[in-house]
């Protein structure tokens, strides 16, 4: 786990580096390149007041905004694509290290999330977290012969959709982070939740790259301590 800040302020500043030039970092950062260099390759390390400096600006709303309008892909104004995200290790360490600035101090022990499109993003938030990680999945992996099982009906296409986590996934201590990478319905993330708590965990928070409308809150809000949405946009 990124215990150190100046630590976690590098490794942050080294995701970007591999997304925006030293021109535009220069601009979020108000620091001259050749610091920036320095930073990056570990040549100088941080006071933790620039460490916190650092942060704040790199995960500040315009720069992540701007993250969101050079890679989301818009259909009809209604069908988000988010290939260019969940495909781009560099931008998914950015949004893993925002959920560690986020859910650092819930004491998570597991991320969990839905497979197909969650799993990238779940796998670099349980890396930056140093947790374990579980993925529920459609159909029961061979092998495996315990499991615990629910369903919910997805509307597009409508269609009853089970999911399963084997039984020895989690246990009673564990305090698990629900991480999706699109919410609209929250149907998804209820469905999980439902696992974790049959698990005897218990859901503490929920992380998502970006959401859709507001359905999802009905069925989410009250049911985690903190929801982390990094781009909320109108349904």
């Amino acid at each position: 786990m990124l215990a150190d800040v100046r630590i976690f302020a590098i490794e942050l500043l080294r995701s970007f580096k591999k997304v925006f030039k030293y021109k535009e970092l220069e601009a979020i950062t108000g620091l001259p390149a050749p610091a920036l260099w320095r930073y990056i390759n570990m040549k100088i390390m941080p006071s933790e007041e620039r460490a916190h400096e650092l942060i704040s600006k790199l995960t500040s709303p315009p720069v992540i905004n701007k993250i969101f309008e050079n890679n989301i892909i818009t259909v009809n104004g209604n069908i988000f694509n988010l290939t260019r995200i969940i495909y781009n290790v560099s931008l998914l360490k950015i949004f893993a290290f925002l959920a560690f600035k986020e859910f650092q101090k819930y004491n998570i022990t597991s991320v969990a999330t839905v497979e197909v499109d969650g799993i990238p993003v779940a796998v670099n938030v349980a890396d930056v977290l140093d947790t374990k990680l579980v993925i529920a999945r459609k159909s029961p992996d061979i092998g495996i012969k315990s499991y615990y099982e629910t369903s919910f009906i997805a509307t597009d296409p409508p269609a009853v959709v089970n999911l399963f986590m084997p039984t020895n996934a989690l246990n009673i201590n564990d305090r698990v982070l629900v991480v999706d990478d699109l919410l609209r319905t929250g149907k998804t993330s209820s469905a999980l939740m439902r696992l974790v708590k049959m698990s005897g965990a218990s859901p503490v928070g929920v992380f998502s790259i970006l959401a859709v409308g507001d359905k999802w809150r009905a069925s989410l809000e009250n049911e985690v301590e903190k929801i982390y949405i990094v781009k909320h946009l109108p349904g």
